[in-house]
């Protein structure tokens, strides 16, 4: 036989019998399973309620600063529960041991390590876990019901964790950084938890994974928390928040805080006309009444069966219509608990209590929601108001009143058997499906337990607000606390009315304002302070909301606001789905008349220093970091790029002032910024990539928004992408140009038709500007090089 054909048949031998692989080895106990791939030298750990947890699984050792990949396996069950793996190259012996909700992860070595990928879909998001060796804190509800009945305060204890507890990390995207070495897992409510020192990198290729670095010095264990938001949070129930509807936090402006009751029908088709004209087209999106507009002779409420023609006088469906024709949404505040119009025909509708006064829920008598027939009424009031084309609903006053109200007559109930928070969530339900999935909840809990997690779509869990600036402390106070819950359960709304009108003294406000609104401010604070907040604290206030994903509520006069303070709300809307990466309260901090007794600069508080929010979008993979003032005095404060965003300490980065407009330097390591009093600077850290790169934009603080590609073309030293703007007004591109590049020619278009495109140099910073219009504009910068 010739050679060739000698080897050719050996080809055709191999190709028609195909050696064998070695068997695989498989452990399974306690909900996990083990398997090993001994040709692949790989494992693949699974949980049975989580699926895959790690896989592609190498065995490694650190020698000298190399990393050595261990080849030569031998694995071996010795029980039902603990797999063996010997490793000749490396020698080296690895034990995994499962057992209830651990893995435990043994070696001979001190120097091994694991590599592996985590299945990290947006389901699964990168977290930050409560550290319960941390500093305590108290996560706890308002007053309402302890002050309003005599209840109890609702109180769950908390931790700020040990490491970096002045910074409050975010993700937009799916993101992940140095110091982040937990996971979790949205649809089952289970935390993953690895060693402080893993570390995590989303894979350049698939953005459903991590590539994970797990340091084993002898041993190191996997964790799972079940019922992570139930049973170490202390929320009651849990069902993942669909955010099919609503993928954002939704933008509402409330009459409360400028209005109160006193508010009329012309107040609204005011302020709607102004939202209209100048944030509609920002993304804004409801206008809610709140009170005002079904009151009785005593403060009672009658809702639908009483609409006050004389403040209202064309009724609340043409209030709806009228809203709708400016191109927004209609909302309206209620207290399903409570109405006022049946007590004489349908006295058998009530709470008693044992002295045999009827319970009441803000001035009106409050129903049993386990007698049928308030079911059915329910269902009638909401069927009706969402056919006059309401869809954003304020539940107020919103509990289980014989669970949480002492001294209940509780034989009274049509039903005394049931739960009475089983009892509140069937009326929740009644109520949902009458309004549908398209209409938003927003409920007010006061100071109970979520209790209608899986019904409304967000939670006020915090004080009022009022109109300056320490009546935003209670927003700070509501975003520091809850905020661990946005987007995962539903959304946090920190309080009706961010405080952006100019500040003005209390004389001044008492010209201009409704009485109601004075009186409010003298219950809450002493000395009296004035109304609406400086620039510096207006910046703060839509800084915090903005880059926290939280929803976006304003309460201000809207045609009183000057320029200045408008150009705030075009920066900073619409909403972005953001979600937090720590999950855990940090704390309520606040109470009803908390400056009568304190000032802002003796206030001592846990809010944080720094929010860092983790960007992964067709804008880039950088961070947004806003540093805040809290006290009356400049400082001048360093950031610690490592040590406190989880940035590498070798790189450098871009570092552009978004507020200011303008380039801040490049850095490595860390920054110093000089902060005003009550201010927030806020930077965009891209890290440096060695050609001209786009840094910020003027339209959106997250520099993310508006922006739908973005590529660098090497080939010809291109920058090229699309963006949204808003129809006529300017839009600019903030692009980095390292010394060694220099620009020579710009373009914007429209589909075939050029626009107009403006550019100005600023040092190393380029500012590329045309007009948004109605369509996408497709931009491209081109640059030659020194």
């Amino acid at each position: 036989m010739k050679k060739t054909g000698f080897w050719l048949a050996c080809v055709s031998i191999l190709i028609l019998c195909p050696l064998s692989r070695a068997a695989e080895t498989t452990v399974s106990s306690h909900g996990w399973t083990i398997t090993v791939d001994p040709d692949r030298a790989e494992l693949t750990l699974s949980q049975q309620a989580l699926g895959r947890v790690l896989q592609n699984l190498s065995l490694e050792f650190s020698s000298g600063g190399t990393v050595l990949r261990s080849h030569q396996w031998t694995a071996q069950a010795l029980n039902d529960h603990t797999l063996s793996i010997h490793t000749q190259s490396p020698n080296a012996t690895w034990v995994f041991t499962l057992s209830t909700d651990v893995v435990r992860i043994s070696t001979t070595s001190a120097e091994a390590l694991i590599e592996a990928q985590a299945p990290a879909s947006p389901q699964r998001m990168v977290a930050r876990l409560l550290d319960p060796e941390g500093t305590p804190v108290d996560w706890v509800g308002t007053g309402e019901v302890a002050g309003g009945y005599g209840g109890s305060y609702t109180h769950n204890r908390s931790y700020l964790p040990r490491r970096n507890p002045e910074v409050a990390y975010f993700a937009l995207g799916q993101t992940s950084a140095s110091g982040l070495h937990a996971l979790f897992d949205r649809p089952t409510d289970i935390a993953i938890q690895f060693a402080q020192r893993a570390s995590f990198v989303r894979n350049a290729h698939d953005q459903n994974l991590l590539d994970a670095r797990i340091p084993v010095p002898g041993n190191t264990a996997i964790k799972i928390i079940p019922d992570y938001f139930t049973k170490t949070l202390g929320v009651p129930f849990y069902v993942p928040f669909d955010d099919s509807h609503f993928p954002t936090a939704p933008m509402v402006w409330s009459s409360w805080t400028s209005y109160y009751e006193g508010v009329k029908e012309s107040d609204i088709t005011l302020n709607a006309d102004w939202i209209a004209k100048h944030l509609r087209p920002y993304g804004f999106e409801f206008v809610q009444l709140d009170d005002g507009y079904d009151r009785g002779p005593h403060g009672e409420h009658y809702w639908i069966s009483r609409w006050d023609k004389k403040k209202f006088p064309h009724g609340p469906k043409w209030l709806a219509d009228y809203i709708r024709s400016k191109g927004l949404r209609a909302g309206i505040w209620l207290v399903p608990n409570s109405q006022a119009a049946f007590v004489t025909e349908h006295p058998d509708w009530y709470v008693y209590y044992k002295n045999g006064k009827m319970v009441e829920d803000y001035s009106t008598p409050a129903l049993d929601s386990t007698n049928p027939g308030v079911l059915k009424l329910l269902d009638h009031e909401f069927t009706t108001i969402k056919d006059w084309g309401y869809d954003y609903y304020k539940l107020d006053g919103e509990f289980a009143i014989p669970k949480y109200v002492p001294h209940v007559d509780l034989s009274r109930l049509y039903n005394a058997t049931i739960d009475p928070v089983v009892a509140y969530r069937n009326r929740m339900k009644v109520i949902h499906n009458a309004i549908g999935q398209d209409s938003f909840i927003e409920e007010c809990v006061a100071g109970t337990p979520l209790n209608a997690t899986g019904y409304a779509d967000s939670f006020f869990n915090g004080d009022d607000l009022y109109d300056n600036w320490q009546g935003m402390y209670s927003l700070f106070s509501s975003i520091n606390a809850n905020t661990f819950f946005n987007h995962i359960i539903g959304y946090n709304m920190p309080g009706e009315g961010m405080a952006l009108e100019p500040h003005m003294s209390f004389e001044e406000c008492a010209k201009k304002r409704n009485p109601i609104v004075l009186e409010t401010m003298k219950s809450r604070e002493l000395p009296l302070t004035g109304c609406g907040t400086t620039l510096a604290e207006a910046r703060t206030v839509v800084s915090y909301v903005a880059l926290t994903g939280v929803e976006y509520s304003m309460g201000s006069i809207m045609p009183e606001l000057p320029e200045q303070r408008i150009n705030l709300l075009h920066k900073t809307l619409p909403t972005m789905p953001i979600f937090p990466i720590d999950l855990f309260s940090r704390g309520t901090q606040t109470s009803w008349d908390k400056f009568k007794h304190t000032t802002p600069d003796t206030f001592i508080h846990d809010y944080p220093e720094i929010l860092d929010l983790k960007v992964n979008t067709a804008a880039g993979v950088y961070d947004v970091v806003a540093m805040t003032n809290w006290r009356s005095w400049n400082d001048k404060r360093k950031l610690l790029f490592r040590d406190e965003l989880g940035l590498d300490k070798n790189a450098k980065y871009v570092a552009f002032d978004f507020w200011n407009e303008k380039l801040y330097g490049v850095f490595q390591g860390n920054l110093t910024a000089d902060l005003s009093p009550h201010d927030t600077r806020v930077f965009a850290l891209h890290p440096l990539t060695g050609h001209p790169q786009l840094v910020g934009i003027s339209r959106h603080i997250t520099g993310a928004y508006s922006v739908l590609n973005l590529h660098w073309d090497a080939s010809v030293n291109t920058l090229a992408g699309n963006s949204k703007g808003i129809a006529g007004k300017p839009y600019t591109l903030y692009i980095y140009m390292p010394s060694n590049y220099r620009v020579s020619g710009t373009t914007a278009q429209v589909d075939d038709h050029s626009i107009s495109a403006t550019r100005v140099e600023q040092g190393r910073l380029l500012a590329v500007t045309f007009n948004g219009q109605e369509k996408p504009v497709q931009w491209k910068v081109t640059f030659s090089q020194r």
